[in-house]
């Protein structure tokens, strides 16, 4: 009798293997379905994306670089819109403190990587970079200067820097500097961008 339970032990065993193992090679052709299928799909998307580049009449025209301070939000859209003539044409890419954080060693990897996307996916020929007065996220605002002219020097300065680091980068592309200032004319708030040469 011994013999004969260890004979069906086995066999119960034997069979629950079987259905196991069969169970496992079911799963693996399963993910070999699913990672052709994957394949399939990315394969479907490369060929859109190709066709999409193939096909694109129009390209982004510049590439905007501004600071988040919303004092100068609005003027800076309609300067770039209305006076340089690229409504509809730019990437526009706020940080706070702008070129500060591109000259800064900490950070500005991150931000170059964050430029480059937009370069390569959009085809962009030019780069506007914008600072302004008063910036208290890169510079402290203009209470950290003596005066109104060390302020300008001081961010004209490093204007110029992020365009020989943007040339450096990307020296296919053309790099323009602007410095935005703002003051009150019975009380209206009047914004001003001069162009950095």
């Amino acid at each position: 009798m011994n013999s004969v339970r260890k004979r069906a032990a086995i066999f119960i065993i034997f069979i629950l293997s079987f259905a196991l193992a069969k169970n496992i090679f079911a799963e693996d052709t399963q993910i070999d379905t699913q990672d052709t299928q994957s394949s399939a799909k990315k394969t479907d998307k490369a060929h859109k994306y190709s066709k999409f580049f193939d096909e694109k009449k129009e390209w982004c025209e510049a590439l905007v670089i501004t600071c988040t301070d919303f004092r100068f939000a609005t003027a800076t859209q309609e300067f770039i819109n209305d006076r340089l003539g690229l409504q509809g044409k730019y990437d526009y890419i706020s940080i706070p403190g702008s070129i500060r954080n591109l000259l800064d060693s900490k950070t500005r990897d991150l931000v170059l990587n964050k430029f480059g996307i937009s370069l390569r996916l959009h085809h962009v020929n030019r780069i506007i970079i914008i600072g302004h007065q008063d910036c208290s996220i890169g510079y402290g605002g203009s209470n950290s200067f003596s005066t109104l002219a060390d302020e300008y020097n001081t961010i004209c300065a490093d204007l110029k820097k992020a365009r020989k680091l943007m040339r450096f980068k990307f020296p296919h592309l053309k790099v323009y500097l602007f410095y935005s200032t703002a003051y009150y004319n019975e009380h209206q708030r009047i914004y001003n961008f001069k162009q950095i040469l």
